[in-house]
């Protein structure tokens, strides 16, 4: 009786399935070798295994995904093909030739009558070198999926799979700016309708075109941003040490903006896997928020082996082209360029003498008679001061910084009795954060700029400008000096003192008018007041290469 049992089940077997599917193994032993004990080597959802040599086990199941995942290298995802025919394929596929006959071909194309190779070396491409004391930090301000037309700037492409894919993938795309578009429409229904006859195991689709899919993948973008932080973060490119006093003259900022998403599926027979293509708008800002320039480029993800009708990967695949993108920006000559750190922070222009003030502010009561407001075109503000009687104002440079680095905003100048002045920018340093204009206009009283320090921990100080709004101009607030700081190449006061962010470059003087900085910034968070900043006012002179008259 069980001998009937087991042949029935045998016979039912071979019925529902290939003999091909029945009889061959569903596993092989696959030995990957890496170069570094530290790689880490898995398949969907399972690792397999740590080190230089894994032996493990693979189920044969045609186009593979296989990540190798390596300390200070991009994560790289790996196709496991098959190679070539199992030796006991041949015998036993005899069996399924009555099925063949009846039109039934896919069994002769069963994943288990195929193996993959007997070793596999998994190669890393792309290497995140550590930053070097002489390189600025990184800082990814954010990444955006900046899509203008979803019809234009989203494309699907159908492509016959080759060993080295990427130049056709870049010639399908060229084809597709340059041919006529319904054209490309009608080949692409062609060959869809081409592989949906074969009866494959995947199916499959570009789910970038339907819109609830887009509109999960673009409400999720803020995780592309963390992916790339967590990229500069194991090379070193973040900023850890420095929490408080940060040397923003040695970070570079960073935008990606995804222009353009290419989704290609490759198929050979029955198998598929995928690569997206991204256009990405690389914009590196200075620590002003200034542009610095634009590259554009144009990189692929690896490739990614998705399950029967499930939504592939799609974030997966935009952070690990993104990944590739940043790695080829590091790599031009402009990006190259931009890292070496600034060395040189004091002004290297020609030595400007200025008139030096006859009539001083000698009071708390004089400071607002010194004091102006800096209006920007684009409606912010800051504060500033007078330190010669014929206009010459200081401000700080992120007061008048412009959109372009190199190009300050044009401002205007608000006295105290309300008079509006256009001002000239006679010479700035953004590393040190100070800035010198000009008005025509005779100040009543100035303050008097000294390269010696005569201030005391301690200190009562006060400051004078116009706090969040204009219409607060020349408000007064009083602190104290707490100590000055020297850290990351700069040189600043500490103060307890309420300032606000109009505040920016208004004067520190003592209740005789002597002046000891230019009001810079302050802490902001939670469980944080009374914490601001000053640059000093003794280094004033060689900031800015100037002198008074003798």
């Amino acid at each position: 009786m069980q001998q009937i049992i087991k042949v029935s089940f045998i016979a039912t077997a071979l019925l529902l399935s290939s003999c091909t599917a029945f009889f061959l193994p569903d596993t092989q032993q696959v030995v990957f070798l890496t170069d570094s004990d530290s790689s880490h080597v898995n398949a969907t959802e399972k690792e397999l295994g740590k080190g230089k040599k894994i032996s493990t086990e693979i189920e044969r199941s045609g186009f593979q995904e296989i990540v190798i995942q390596t300390p200070g290298f991009k994560d790289e995802h790996h196709l496991l093909i098959p190679e070539k025919r199992d030796p006991l394929f041949y015998p036993i596929a005899i069996l399924d030739l009555p099925l063949v006959a009846l039109g039934w071909d896919n069994v002769l194309r069963e994943p288990q009558s195929f193996l993959y190779a007997n070793e596999v070396h998994l190669k890393h491409q792309v290497a995140f070198l550590k930053r070097n004391p002489d390189q600025r930090y990184i800082n990814i301000q954010d990444v955006k999926i900046d899509i203008q037309n979803f019809d234009e700037d989203i494309q699907f492409y159908l492509v016959p799979h080759a060993l080295d894919i990427e130049p056709t993938l870049l010639q399908q795309k060229e084809l597709r700016i340059s041919e006529n578009l319904e054209a490309k429409r009608l080949e692409e229904e062609r060959l869809a309708q081409l592989t949906k006859k074969k009866r494959g195991r995947k199916l499959f689709s570009a789910s970038l075109e339907k819109d609830e899919e887009r509109k999960t993948l673009f409400a999720e973008n803020t995780i592309f941003t963390e992916d790339l932080f967590e990229v500069l973060y194991q090379s070193g490119f973040v900023d850890t040490i420095n929490t408080v006093f940060k040397d923003f003259n040695n970070t570079i900022f960073l935008e990606a903006k995804i222009k353009e998403i290419d989704e290609f599926v490759m198929f050979e027979g029955y198998e598929n896997y995928r690569k997206l293509g991204i256009k990405v708008t690389w914009t590196s800002f200075n620590s002003y928020d200034e542009i610095i320039d634009s590259l554009d480029t144009y990189s692929f993800s690896d490739p990614f082996v998705s399950e029967s009708y499930k939504i592939p990967d799609y974030v997966g695949m935009i952070n690990d082209a993104l990944a590739q993108s940043y790695y080829e920006l590091k790599q031009t000559a402009p990006f190259q360029q931009k890292l070496p750190v600034q060395k040189e922070f004091n002004s290297q222009e020609p030595l400007l003498s200025l008139p030096k003030p006859s009539l001083l502010v000698k009071e708390v009561s004089d400071a607002a008679l010194a004091s102006v407001i800096i209006k920007r075109t684009d409606g912010g503000h800051g504060s500033g001061f007078a330190i010669s009687q014929d206009g010459y104002i200081l401000t700080n440079y992120h007061v008048i910084a412009g959109k372009n680095q190199d190009k300050p905003s044009s401002v205007k100048v608000i006295l105290s009795n309300g008079i509006l002045l256009d001002a000239e920018v006679i010479r700035y340093n953004g590393a040190r954060d100070i800035a010198l204009l000009k008005v025509a206009y005779n100040f009543e009283k100035a303050f008097l700029l000294s390269d010696i320090k005569s201030f005391k921990n301690l200190s009562e100080v006060y400051t004078i400008g116009a706090p969040k709004s204009i219409e607060l101009g020349q408000s007064v607030s009083l602190g104290l000096i707490s100590n000055e700081r020297t850290t990351n190449n700069n040189n600043l006061l500490q103060l307890n003192i309420n300032i606000n962010g109009g505040n920016s470059g208004g004067p520190l003087f003592d209740k005789n008018g002597t002046l000891h900085g230019v009001i810079q910034s302050k802490l902001v968070g939670k469980d944080t007041e009374g914490v601001g900043f000053a640059i000093p006012s003794y280094l004033l002179f060689s900031y800015l290469n100037i002198q008074y008259q003798k």
